[in-house]
């Protein structure tokens, strides 16, 4: 029994320590004096910092960034955004989904079973959303 709960406590030790690692993956960036960006994986003493969160080779959906800084207000932080990767197959289908947009009527199916062709204004909002679905597949 306390070769068990050994094991465990063990266990649990390594699975604390790697996510508190895990949550720190990340790099320094400051100027230095000759207006030279540099980067290091600690802070430096007596100079504003930025603290750049780093991949961890895993997807993660796509999120507002929340950098952690030593730097102050005037020097804040960049953000960059994550796009996808290009998808031919989706890029085909959007761009069909375009050029039926463009027909004179679209009939639709509602959840309760009925049918109705679709507005004018719904139809430029699917455009929108066919264009802006190109721009990040294509």
């Amino acid at each position: 029994m306390t070769n068990v709960l050994q094991a465990l406590f063990i266990c649990v030790g390594i699975i604390a320590s790697l996510t508190l690692q895990a949550e720190q993956n990340g790099i320094y960036r400051w100027t230095d004096n000759n207006g030279v960006t540099q980067y290091s994986d600690r802070p430096p003493e007596g100079v504003e910092s930025v603290f750049v969160k780093t991949s961890t080779g895993k997807r993660a959906p796509a999120t507002e960034p929340e950098p952690t800084t030593t730097a102050s207000e005037d020097n804040a932080p960049q953000t960059m955004e994550v796009m996808p990767e290009k998808d031919p197959a989706l890029c085909k289908q959007a761009q069909q989904n375009l050029k039926a947009l463009e027909s004179a009527r679209i009939r639709i199916t509602e959840p309760d079973g009925s049918k109705r062709i679709i507005t004018e204004e719904e139809k430029e909002a699917q455009r929108e959303n066919a264009r802006k679905f190109i721009k990040v597949h294509c």
